[in-house]
């Protein structure tokens, strides 16, 4: 009797049993550039240190360094989303090595298997092309000393996938998924990345890795990112 039971459920017509697709959800990935204050201020020692006479010609300032690398990333973001009426001239400025490694990273970038689309957002920097090329030309003085590149802004609106499927939780970098290299998880620090809506999505980041502090402290010690 009970298997004639589970005979006839078997047989109900419950309706379709395809799949049907939904809309990606878009998770923004908002990014705060929470260490340019120290790459700026360890950017001008280097500068100081390499050649200090030029230095004190040039008089660049680590608020400048900051500023100019406020507005990369801002013209980075509005290029991702299509809206850089500067984009032609970027190709004039001179950006720290380090820096464009960053820039690089950020992106657009599709998870298919989990239905996201990640994209990066910025508060826009209030400087203009006309001041940021000013601070390019201080930069561009220290060529032959500093690690420093020029024509250098992405083409491409892709982003990096490790890089962006990591964010700022707790003041630990968690991430949607191991990373393949350790540089993700300090490019995700160094940049302040977070969730814009860390409440929804939180929880989808579980794989933990260093705190801020400590990848601050590995990472502006280190000689290559002058």
């Amino acid at each position: 009797m009970r298997m004639e039971n589970v005979a006839s459920f078997i047989n109900l017509d419950l309706g379709t049993t395809k799949p049907t697709a939904v809309p990606m959800e878009t998770v923004e990935v908002t990014i705060g550039g929470d260490l340019l204050e120290d790459f700026g201020k360890a950017f001008v020692k280097e500068a100081y240190r390499k050649n200090p006479l030029k230095a004190e010609q040039v008089k660049l300032t680590p608020q400048e360094i900051q500023d100019y690398c406020d507005y990369l990333l801002t013209q980075r973001v509005r290029h991702v989303h299509d809206d850089c009426p500067d984009w032609r001239k970027l190709k004039n400025l001179y950006i720290p090595a380090f820096i464009q490694y960053n820039l690089s990273m950020i992106g657009l970038v599709i998870l298919r298997d989990r239905g996201l689309r990640l994209v990066p957002t910025m508060q826009e920097s209030q400087m203009s092309f006309e001041e940021a090329l000013v601070i390019s030309e201080k930069i561009g003085s220290f060529e032959d000393d500093l690690q420093i590149v020029k024509d250098a802004m992405p083409r491409s609106i892709e982003g990096d996938v490790d890089v962006m499927s990591t964010a700022l939780i707790a003041d630990y970098v968690r991430a949607l998924k191991p990373v393949e290299h350790v540089a993700s998880t300090y490019v995700t620090a160094f940049l302040g990345m977070r969730l814009k809506e860390e409440a929804a999505m939180g929880a989808l980041y579980r794989v933990q890795y260093d705190d801020v502090a400590f990848i601050a402290s590995a990472l502006l010690t280190q000689k290559g990112l002058y």
